[in-house]
């Protein structure tokens, strides 16, 4: 027996296509370098996941200037959820933690993070939930 997921909800379970869609939903539209530098992917791969996008009707390459492709979004569609949640104002996202795997990666973070901040955190007695990050839209 084979399960058909979503193809939209599918699609943007992938990290890439996700950040290329939430970086489109943020602005009135972005060219393709703009894009790239967001999400730091080659030219290639970065082609290969707007067209998947765009093949799915989400988003639409709506002009060309030059050399410039400027891209937008056609539709707007809930997000899938992925583990992540967003509080309402977009400023806080809270990543869960519930793998063994995710708490391990989680803890080497914030050991690294250590490094770079001047406060010690001490998780040896903790068994990590969640992470929360607060910051604001740019």
């Amino acid at each position: 027996m084979r399960i058909h997921a979503n193809p939209v909800s599918t699609a943007l379970m992938h990290p890439t296509r996700r950040a290329l869609y939430l970086a489109l939903l943020g602005a009135d539209e972005h060219t393709t370098v703009q894009l790239q530098k967001i999400v730091n992917v080659d030219r290639y791969n970065l082609y290969h996941h707007l067209q998947k996008l765009a093949d799915l009707g989400l988003i639409i390459n709506h002009r060309d200037e030059g050399r410039a492709r400027w891209w937008c979004v056609l539709q707007r569609v809930p997000l899938p959820n992925d583990g992540h949640t967003m509080n309402n104002d977009g400023n806080e996202i809270q990543i869960d933690l519930s793998s063994p795997l995710a708490q391990a990666k989680a803890k080497r973070l914030i050991a690294e993070m250590q490094e770079w901040i001047s406060e010690k955190v001490e998780l040896e007695n903790y068994s990590l939930e969640s992470i929360k990050f607060t910051g604001r839209k740019l």
